[in-house]
């Protein structure tokens, strides 16, 4: 589908509808091309299984057709009800596991179209939608989720709910397809107007992404969103936030005008103006945006071509007032993972629950949905979702420490404290099978490849640190690998870029070090970068710090020569 069939699709779609219904009725396995476009909007992806492709193809079959389905969940809070919910309907309508998302939000995969309207009314009644969670919409709004004592909970949760219930489309489409007319999220009755004042007929260009930072925690990676808030007073000490403006991580690698970029300061906000101004930028990109070509519709080319000075004056005549300047950006922290025990109140603590490349699942051997499920039932009253896809178990009391981990080690699920760094320091996206965009594996190969980074590090004697390691199946970069340390992006089925230079806290890009390395000889090229990392680096230099400190030349000098030199092919098989 082009890029222009996609606009028509969108507004012809009467508002998100088009054949949806008729095309839920019927017998089929899938979905025509139009409604697959509008799917997304309610939360659902049209895929296959593409370990089965090809087999299919050759015996003329058609597709192993299901979809996935995405909770938005908005900065990562769920209650045990809304948890418990979630997760029954993995053993009733998809393949009994559960993927926690870098965006804090969950997904269900292989689900086949005849139980689509079971599960995404099913999770409504449990008070958790799928709607607007993919789509050319602003996505599920991040917010800084680990519940720290000092932290102000009740106001990091009400610019989550705040921001997602604003940007929500108004169609009544959904609730009409799925459950029955029901506004059981919200608890509001169906709207008679479906105009949509924010987003037009057409909506936005492509997808919006926002996102809510605590000062010095930057685990949501602020600067890869669209639109950042990092909370920060301003001058005369109002709450507020410095807004971020024009980030974006999304790159295709046979077209050089495509890029990934920091978010860059654009203005300090109070935080009752915040809402409102987040909406002018999202109009202004719903105006101004690439709608020709999808590849070029992010704010971030519009920030790139324009400047930040130009998108504040395109607010600042929407809001008819100026914005203020900026403050400074207080200092991020250290690792931002949060796992293992921290204090929440005086009273009260919460677990970091490490859920390596987010699957949730019970095997004859780990049963780490189980464990879960027994903690929230006795100990837990609320589950909170990170942006590394991990989760955090809520409001443990100091005296059922104990029993809690009990629990865990009596299903055979490790903590964080039993796990090597390389496993706690990375993540991967789905990619293969079910990952339409995807041209080589990323979750199923990341064990292999912490394994080897693991085993790298401590024959070279540096078992103790800590490199953010990101991996995906295409230049897209869904587990942010540009804002790594060390990011490794699919280029074919078994070749991968490697990019180095990132640092620890998320505030700098990554660079390209090496094209289409065969994933047998990743070893042979980070072996040597470790070694000089060994030799060169200062006192508690990381290793993204080192790297950008030598260069991309430097390093690329050094590498042995494992480049693919098979014909690349860049679609997808």
């Amino acid at each position: 589908m082009t890029h222009s069939d996609v606009e028509t699709v969108k507004a012809d779609s009467d508002h998100l509808r088009g054949s949806l219904l008729t095309e839920l009725a019927d017998d089929g396995a899938s979905f025509s091309g139009g409604s697959g476009t509008l799917l997304k909007f309610h939360g659902i992806y049209q895929q296959d299984d593409r370990d089965r492709r090809r087999e299919l193809a050759r015996a003329k079959q058609d597709l192993a057709y299901s979809c996935m389905v995405r909770c938005a969940v908005p900065g990562g809070i769920l209650s045990s009800a809304q948890w418990s919910e979630i997760d029954r309907l993995a053993d009733v309508v998809a393949d009994g596991r559960l993927r926690l998302t870098t965006r804090q939000g969950v997904q269900y995969h292989f689900v086949h179209k005849g139980d689509l309207r079971h599960l995404v009314s099913s999770l409504n009644r449990g008070l958790v939608t799928t709607y607007a969670a993919c789509g050319d919409v602003v996505r599920n709004v991040m917010v800084t989720s680990a519940p720290e004592q000092g932290r102000d909970l009740a106001r990091l949760d009400r610019f989550a709910r705040s921001l997602s219930d604003r940007f929500r489309p108004r169609s009544n489409a959904y609730w009409e397809l799925w459950v029955d007319g029901d506004r059981a999220v919200t608890g509001e009755q169906a709207e008679a107007d479906e105009s949509e004042p924010i987003y037009g007929d057409t909506y936005l260009p492509r997808k919006f992404k926002v996102g809510v930072a605590w000062p010095g925690d930057n685990s949501i990676d602020v600067y890869s969103h669209d639109v950042g808030l990092v909370l920060a007073p301003g001058p005369d000490g109002t709450p507020g936030a410095i807004v971020l403006a024009g980030g974006g991580l999304g790159r295709s690698h046979t077209d050089a005008t495509t890029f990934p970029r920091l978010a860059e300061p654009m203005a300090w906000v109070s935080d009752e103006a915040a809402g409102e101004v987040v909406e002018a930028i999202v109009k202004v990109f719903r105006d101004e945006g690439d709608r020709a070509d999808r590849s070029h519709a992010r704010l971030k080319y519009l920030v790139a071509e324009h400047g930040i000075g130009w998108l504040r004056e395109q607010v600042e005549a929407r809001l008819g007032r100026r914005l203020d300047d900026p403050v400074a950006i207080p200092d991020w922290g250290g690792p931002r993972d949060h796992l293992g025990w921290h204090r929440q109140d005086d009273e009260r603590w919460y677990l970091g629950v490490p859920i390596p490349t987010g699957r949730l699942e019970d095997t004859e051997f780990v049963r780490r949905r189980s464990a879960v499920r027994d903690v929230l039932a006795r100990y837990a009253g609320e589950i909170r979702l990170t942006p590394h896809q991990d989760l955090l178990l809520c409001g443990i009391a100091t005296a059922d420490r104990d029993a809690v981990e009990a629990i865990f080690a009596e299903h055979n699920v490790p903590l964080a404290r039993h796990l090597p760094l390389t496993v706690l320091s990375s993540m991967a996206c789905p990619a293969l099978p079910t990952c339409g965009q995807a041209l080589g594996e990323a979750e199923r190969i990341l064990p292999e490849l912490t394994d080897l980074l693991d085993g790298l590090l401590r024959d070279r004697g540096l078992g103790d640190v800590r490199i953010e390691t990101r991996v995906t199946g295409c230049p897209n970069g869904c587990a942010r690998p540009y804002v790594a340390e060390l990011g490794i992006v699919g280029r074919t089925k078994t070749a991968y870029d490697v990019f180095v230079g990132g640092d620890a806290v998320g505030t700098r890009l990554a660079s390209l070090l090496i094209e289409s390395v065969p994933f047998t000889k990743l070893g042979d090229v980070l072996g040597p970068l470790l070694d000089r990392y060994r030799g060169e680096r200062v006192a508690g230099e990381g290793f993204g710090d080192w790297a950008d400190r030598i260069g991309m030349s430097a390093l690329a000098a050094d590498l042995p020569d494992v480049a693919s030199r098979r014909r690349e092919r860049v679609a997808v098989s």
